[in-house]
């Protein structure tokens, strides 16, 4: 080993960034800031001031970046994750809410909510090289792991849009429920969270089938288990999860969370469910297994992270 490899090594271990345990990035609106939490330890192992209003962020482990907009100030800051820093801030102007990284990490896509206007950074350059209109208040945004599709959920239009990611060319345009907000792919199925219908729209990505399935009040935010057999949604009205069975298109239970449960992302090395509480000011962790709740973790005030935010090496 090198002397500068060595360097870095110990650099690692202190900070806890080169650990392989998953980490929860958690955006808190009311704070400022984003808590760096330990999942498995229970634990906020730094809490990192960002600008105003964070909202939504994105992970990108090519890079080993953090991205996060904040809604208040028009800007996107980039966190190095192996310092736990921010290293540059983005001006993007208008209301950055949603965020998605490509499927190849190249590119980090941004929706611009007021302006109705995706932006398109290139993550090399930490600068942003497009800009194209979208349906009326773009928020959720994922891409596809084939490299083929960026979704878009358009809140106020009540429309998913789907683009081509190779040249953001439209390919389609989908009406969904009322105020579609949360979004969700994996494999074929694409999941689109309808907050004033209480309901989610289950699109099939191959033939653009829908259908609907009824949750809890005012959901939010939307992911599937690793072999797509159950949903969880977080509703938060209702302080809990609606489990879906996807195989008979069914809510069959809800798991009771913290206050106002928005951000949902699954750590698929412990096979744990995590939302963020906007209300209780917490994250809360569930066995993904026995779908039970298991304990809460204090964070900074109005802990939203939209988007995909646990970190898993």
């Amino acid at each position: 080993m090198t002397f500068k490899n060595l360097i870095l090594l110990i650099s690692c271990l202190s900070m806890g960034a080169c650990s392989s345990m998953p980490i929860a990035y958690i955006t808190n609106q009311g704070s400022d800031t984003i808590s760096v939490v330990n999942i498995k330890k229970k634990k906020v192992m730094q809490e990192i001031p960002v600008g105003k209003g964070p909202v939504g962020i994105a992970i990108s482990l090519k890079q080993s970046y953090a991205f996060i907009t904040n809604a208040n100030d028009g800007s996107v800051n980039v966190l190095d994750l192996h310092q736990n820093q921010i290293i540059k801030t983005i001006k993007v102007g208008g209301t950055p809410v949603g965020i998605t990284k490509s499927t190849n990490e190249d590119y980090i896509y941004v929706s611009d909510w007021f302006n109705s206007e995706i932006l398109m950074v290139e993550i090399k350059s930490l600068t942003v090289i497009k800009k194209m209109s979208t349906g009326k208040s773009p928020s959720g945004m994922i891409c596809d792991t084939k490299g083929k599709y960026l979704f878009i959920s358009n809140r106020d239009e009540n429309t998913l849009e789907i683009y081509s990611q190779s040249d953001l060319d439209l390919i389609k345009k989908i009406k969904v429920g009322h105020h579609p907000y949360g979004i969700f792919v994996r494999e074929n199925l694409l999941f689109v969270v309808n907050v004033l219908d209480d309901s989610i729209t289950i699109i099939d990505t191959d033939s653009f089938a829908t259908e609907t399935i009824k949750v809890g009040d005012h959901p939010y935010g939307v992911v599937s288990d690793m072999k797509n057999q159950f949903a969880f949604v977080t509703n938060t009205q209702d302080d809990n999860i609606s489990v879906i069975d996807l195989k008979i298109k069914k809510e069959i239970r809800k798991i009771k969370v913290g206050g106002n449960p928005e951000g949902i992302d699954i750590d698929e090395r412990d096979n744990l469910l995590v939302t963020s509480n906007w209300r209780s000011d917490s994250i809360s962790i569930i066995d993904l297994a026995k779908q039970e709740y298991l304990y809460e973790i204090k964070t900074g005030k109005q802990s939203r992270s939209f988007g995909q935010f646990i970190k898993i090496d």
